[in-house]
């Protein structure tokens, strides 16, 4: 499971991150999805989470190979918002969706795997 400082939050206040994430992958430098068929994964968690009440976090990022800090940040920010306008399209509540930027990062091998926005349910 992804750990974060806002993860280890909601396992403060008794909320648990349930399964694995789910990635979205991104051209490079853009918020457009590599494979428009992604977004039938966003109809799956839209329908559950709603099923269940569960709170989706999203967490947007950026590949720390390419581009400056600001263009990073940025990055991650419009492909965090993409993907939670499409959840609230799906008839998510904006109250349950909270999205946080990585900016850059460079955790995972190869690089071309950081451009991407990846979604975590918790109860």
């Amino acid at each position: 499971l992804y750990s974060s400082a806002a993860s280890d939050v909601y396992k403060r206040q008794g909320k648990a991150c349930i399964g694995a994430p789910i990635y979205f992958f991104f051209e490079l430098g853009t918020d457009r999805l590599l494979n428009r068929s992604q977004l039938v994964n966003l109809d799956e968690v839209a329908r559950i989470a709603k099923k269940y009440g569960l709170k989706v976090k999203v967490i947007g990022a950026a590949d720390s190979a390419t581009g400056s800090e600001a263009i990073n940040d940025n990055l991650s920010r419009s492909r965090a918002r993409f993907i939670a306008e499409e959840l609230m399209k799906r008839g998510m509540e904006n109250g349950t969706i909270s999205q946080i930027f990585d900016g850059g990062i460079d955790d995972y091998s190869p690089n071309e795997a950081n451009r991407h926005t990846r979604i975590l349910l918790y109860l």
